[in-house]
């Protein structure tokens, strides 16, 4: 076949003859911009997750070094106040100290 119908009819020809409507048609479009859409989405949870996770470790450290709750809750908020909200910070940061 190589890209080429060879017979006007039959079930490649019906295929093909598919295919070109869906490509033409601008669902096509669509449904690749949802594509798009949806993998960003799923980006940005996995960042955040890894954010959540790095976070999680510096305040085990800040622990380890008998660093304040207060103190810690301040040093992610200037590391990380960016990435994560307040409210985030300090539920991870109650997580670990308790």
């Amino acid at each position: 076949m190589n890209g080429i119908i060879n017979h006007p009819e039959g079930y490649i020809a019906s295929l093909q003859k598919d295919v070109d409507h869906y490509v033409n048609s601008g669902k096509w479009v669509e449904d690749m911009d949802k594509l798009e859409y949806e993998m960003n989405e799923v980006a940005k949870k996995a960042a955040k997750e890894g954010t959540k996770k790095a976070v999680q470790k510096f305040i085990q450290y800040q622990k380890q070094h008998d660093n304040s709750m207060k103190s810690a809750i301040h040093d992610v908020t200037d590391m990380y106040g960016d990435m994560l909200s307040h409210d985030e910070i300090i539920k991870l940061v109650h997580e670990v100290y308790q």
